[in-house]
């Protein structure tokens, strides 16, 4: 994996020095502030999963507690002026001072353990002069800098065994005097100092501890001892189970597992007859680095040639398990968190090496932790394990013995127990195999029931409704699941199944998350059908828990703010889930495929009656276990999201490219990340296509879920069965109605007219140029109701009638027939801890639109009712409001000004700045029934029809406030572009029209200017993306041409 990458120019953090002795008055806050600062970047790139974040070996920042102990040294060190405590003599003839030395006692006796003094012409000698760590005030120096002191026993004995050095070597009684002399001197000024000494460090540790708390568990009650009574059983099953368990679902599946792959014939010398020869696995290529082909191509073996030995590629057909209470223990086991974990790198010396730390709080510790079975929440006792277990264990060294002894001083300062807690994960697995666990073995397959994507994503809509109704919202539900991922080279191309062995499965369910685990699960082909093995990807040592890496993300950040890991790894991330989308990603999406784009991709593809090319399809692997039983319509619109995932790889990458300083490691990690976002989308692509596809065969149709109106239904829909008299069966019935009620006769007149023109030349008007007329007739209108003031909203109505007039695409969705699912008929989603529940026969109601709301949000599998937030997405995006909406008089808008701005200029403004923003209801009180079923706007005609311009949206409404023949001008080249030679139909109509319109003097006088924003770069002149083409060639630039060649048709190109 690529190392951490740098960003450019970045800050830089200088390392925490000791504290000088000589200024005790240090500005320890500021310190303590850059230390932290470092550390919530450090823990925010690892939580955006977007940096391969080395961690860095923590530095001590105990303020207090180093600081006295640095006194104590200076106390001790002024007042040894002849460097007595450093190793100089203790001789009359060359100190001439020690003559002026007084008789001393018998201090000797406090530099000394009992029982171990004789005495040796006239001083008392130790009977052995034992080496020790600390015999000099430079060692003692030493202890403090790497932050050995954490109890004022141990510093008394250190400062003790510095005097009794000194005295060893004491030559007469005026040496000795002199020695008591500084002992005596010092002592006094050191008794206070050490006196406190305790409480200090505990002040210290707490203001450490205090920091770090977004990255530890927290719980009402600790310690938490699981009841075995209440933890998890599972149904054992030999084999995949589908959901539901019945035809056709059960043979769709078992179509699914079922491959053409095969494996090749191995020669008499492959790799695969050597277990140690079988290579590892390779997480960024995502297979085996095996010289055995099969076991590259993750195929398990079946032919030999000419050999009965035994082959280590087959250990799934030949049930090579490990076994149960043989190999592995199902037991109690416990984890740390971050916070925990960082809390003891933190408080150990050092000198110690971060290698060294690494090792003893991932094997030693967490090992004895999980020795202790239900005791194991106890980190005092695991330390006496490692303890006790010195020279027993050969395992364990002198230096995790010190480190356990320290640790254990630290602990007796956490006090409420906060700082250094040890968490349950339930029932876990750990080897008991006192040989341990060899490399490439098979662990067992990871089996459960088996769901296809439309399946399982009803059954997690189910859980998220019974947590509400159960008042568990908040509590992250308990999740078992994993994906199984087919192969990319299987001759019907990929596919996604989703294993659940929460109810029903074997003991590898039992396994935890780890962010560096020994195990991984690896999807196998075994006798003509997919299985996801569990294999040991690193030797298991006795003791160890077996763990494997989730590899979940998730759309929620509810949930991923509560899935804090336990693993206590070195490289942990913090959380087990990763949120899905990272802000750049989100970005992208936002800009590049809003909800605007999204639909008039969709629509496109329902217009298309031909198939698109199959290129991408074929790129990425979309064959026929996906392409089965999808209408072409479907797959036009899956090539369409293809080439966006496409175009989003190649911003997303010159975007990470641009953030981080360009080094090779760095553009390794950049291409991982990238690809790993692309393969997320293409994940979410085919989950939609399995939801659709499912929805299509309930209700036995393949009709598409959007129909542009043709010219001659818009018409009939906008006229249809029109008169005098009061009726609403059309939208101009509507409208002429609703002038009616105001007594607005001028209005009435205008559509009364345009009406009876456009019927006296039917003849000669064809259906378009009809609408062109009746375009122009709502520009008319709009431009009058801004010429006085009336007793309604007619501003806002003002408005809508504006951009009506300039939209020319108007669709409606299909009406499927709603049915209900296959129900459920036992869902348990918590079976872990005090809380237990089942939820029975449920089943979930599709509506209509469905098809319409889950494809618009296709890279979401969260949202429950898709159909529901279309509805409210497409709110004065796809639907303008009804003219219901302005009967009351007001001048409240969607969006609200927070400037010196008016409503209107305002709500303009943001409709340019965010076209494809909802229009709130809550604040205008705007109403969006949509009666009609007819669905379009000026917004979205700025996405769906490119060839009216960038500026299309800007142009024309920044031209409202203007006069009349200006808006006319604007409306004439906007629609010669859409219907060229139509110049003449508008002006004839509007001299028609004219007399009807006043004096042209209008009650607005705000200027609507464009906001700065994101400009998409649409080119609609081929000549100009020609050469803009040959441009790129010529300088060389020859990945953005092909680019911009390839995407010419369907996306923007930024250049």
């Amino acid at each position: 994996m690529p190392g951490m990458r740098k960003k450019k120019n970045p800050m830089k953090y200088k390392k925490e020095e000791v504290m000088d002795p000589e200024s005790e008055s240090r500005k320890e806050k500021k310190k303590e502030k850059k230390k932290e600062k470092a550390l919530k970047k450090q823990i925010l790139d690892r939580q955006q999963g977007l940096k391969k974040v080395k961690l860095v070996q923590p530095e001590v920042y105990i303020p207090k507690a180093e600081s006295r102990l640095l006194l104590i040294y200076k106390i001790i060190k002024d007042a040894d002026i002849e460097d007595i405590l450093q190793g100089g003599q203790l001789n009359i003839n060359t100190h001439p001072i020690f003559a002026k030395a007084s008789d001393a006692g018998e201090e000797y006796k406090q530099w000394f353990p009992e029982n171990t003094l004789f005495k040796y012409n006239g001083l008392w000698k130790s009977e052995q002069q034992r080496l020790t760590k600390v015999q000099y005030l430079s060692d003692f120096l030493n202890k403090i800098r790497t932050n050995r002191y954490w109890d004022q026993q141990t510093i008394n004995k250190d400062i003790n065994t510095i005097f009794r050095n000194a005295y060893q070597r004491c030559e007469d009684q005026q040496s000795y005097n002199h020695l008591c002399q500084l002992w005596n001197t010092t002592q006094n000024k050191l008794y206070n100092l050490l006196e406190s000494y305790d409480k200090i460090r505990q002040e210290d540790l707490q203001e450490m501890i205090k920091n770090k708390q977004d990255v530890k568990v927290i719980v009402n009650k600790w310690p938490i001892v699981p009841n075995l009574q209440e933890m998890r059983s599972y149904q054992l099953i030999e084999d995949y189970e589908p959901n539901p368990n019945s035809e056709p679902y059960i043979t769709q599946i078992n179509k699914k597992l079922a491959t053409d792959k095969k494996p090749d014939v191995c020669p008499i010398n492959c790799a695969c007859f050597d277990l140690n020869l079988m290579g590892q696995f390779s997480y960024e290529k995502t297979t085996w680095n095996s010289l055995c082909e099969n076991r590259v191509r993750r195929v398990e073996c079946q032919n030999h040639q000419g050999t009965d030995k035994t082959c280590y590629n087959q250990q799934i057909q030949n049930k090579q398990y490990i076994q149960v209470n043989k190999d592995v223990e199902e037991t109690y086991c416990w984890g740390i968190d971050y916070h925990t974990r960082i809390n003891i790198q933190e408080t150990l010396p050092t000198d110690i090496s971060q290698k060294d730390k690494t090792e003893f709080i991932s094997q030693k510790l967490m090992v004895a932790i999980n020795q202790l079975k239900q005791n194991g929440w106890n980190m005092d006792l695991a330390c006496d394990y490692i303890i006790s277990q010195y020279k027993q264990d050969g395992s364990i060294t002198k230096l995790d013995k010190q480190m356990a002894k320290q640790l254990k001083k630290v602990l007796r300062y956490d006090q409420p127990k906060d700082g250094f807690r040890v968490h349950t994960k339930g029932l876990g697995l750990v080897c008991i195999n006192k040989v341990g666990i060899k490399t490439n073995s098979l662990i067992i397959p990871y089996l459960g029931e088996i769901y296809q994507p439309w399946r399982w994503y009803e059954k997690q809509d189910f859980i998220k409704k019974q947590m509400r109704d159960n008042n568990q919202k908040d509590i992250l539900p308990d999740f078992y699941n994993i994906m199984l991922d087919i192969h990319r080279d299987d001759p019907k191309g990929i596919d996604y199944l989703f294993v659940d062995p929460i109810i029903k499965g074997n003991y590898s369910s039992r396994l935890s998350h780890s962010c560096n685990p020994n195990c991984g699960t690896v999807t196998t082909v075994s006798n003509g059908r997919y299985v996801i093995g569990m294999y040991a990807m690193r030797d298991i040592q006795y003791g160890e828990e077996l763990t494997f890496d989730y590899c979940s993300t998730t759309e929620s950040k509810a949930e991923y703010q509560q899935a804090i890991c336990l693993c206590g790894q070195e490289r942990c991330k913090i959380r087990y889930l990763q949120l899905s989308n990272s802000k750049e990603y989100n970005q992208i999406i936002d800009r590049e495929h809003c909800f605007l784009t999204r639909n008039a991709i969709l629509l496109r593809a329902c217009n298309d009656s031909k198939h698109l090319d199959d290129e991408l399809l074929n790129q990425y692997n979309i064959k026929s276990s996906i392409l089965n039983d999808c209408p072409t319509w479907l797959i036009n619109w899956t090539i369409y999201i293809l080439q966006f995932i496409e175009n989003e790889k190649q911003l997303y990458k010159q975007e990470l490219d641009a953030k981080y300083a360009q080094e090779t490691e760095t553009n390794k990690w950049n291409a991982f990340v990238v690809q790993q976002n692309a393969d997320e989308r293409l994940q979410n692509l085919v989950f939609t296509l399995d939801k659709i596809k499912y929805f299509l065969k309930q209700t036995k149709s393949d009709n598409q879920p959007l129909y542009q109106l043709k010219d001659s239904e818009l018409m009939q829909e906008l006229w249809k069965e029109y008169s005098d008299k009061k009726n609403e069966q059309s939208l101009l019935n509507e409208m002429y109605n609703f002038f009616q009620s105001k007594n607005l006769k001028k209005y009435v007149d205008i559509i009364s007219s345009t009406h009876k023109y456009i019927n006296q030349n039917k003849s000669t008007l064809s259906y378009r140029e009809q609408l062109i007329i009746t375009r122009v007739m709502f520009l008319g209108l709009s431009h009058l109701l801004i010429q006085n003031q009336h007793q309604f909203h007619y501003e806002a109505l003002s408005l809508i009638l504006y951009f009506m007039s300039f939209t020319y695409t108007y669709f409606r969705p299909f009406e499927y027939e709603g049915f209900s699912s296959v129900q459920f008929d036992d869902i348990e989603w918590r079976k872990v801890g005090s809380f237990r529940k089942k939820v029975k026969n449920e089943t979930r109601s599709y509506s209509s639109q469905f098809v319409w709301g889950q494809l618009v949000g296709w890279f979401k599998q969260t949202v429950v009712s898709p159909q529901a937030s279309l509805s409210q997405d497409r709110r004065g995006t796809l639907s303008y409001p009804s003219l219901t909406s302005f009967e009351k008089f007001e001048r409240t808008y969607p969006f609200q000004p927070t400037k010196n701005q008016s409503s209107r200029q305002f709500f303009l403004e943001h409709i340019l700045e965010k076209p494809s923003y909802m229009w709130p209801p809550e604040l205008a009180s705007w109403s969006y029934r949509n009666t009609y079923k007819l669905y379009g706007t000026i917004q979205f005609e700025q996405f769906f029809s490119e060839e009216l311009g960038q500026d299309f949206l800007e142009q024309v409404i920044t031209k409202y406030s203007d006069p009349l023949e200006n808006k006319i001008e604007i409306m004439i080249q906007y629609e010669n572009i859409k219907n060229p030679n139509c110049t003449d139909i508008i002006r004839k109509y509007f001299e028609f029209i004219k007399p009807h319109l006043g004096e042209n003097i209008l009650q607005i006088t705000e200027i609507i200017r464009a906001p700065a924003r994101y400009k998409r770069t649409i080119y609609v002149d081929t000549s100009k993306r020609e050469q803009l083409y040959e441009r790129l060639k010529n300088e060389g630039k020859s990945e953005q041409a092909d680019f911009l060649y390839r995407f010419r048709s369907i996306f923007s190109i930024i250049i």
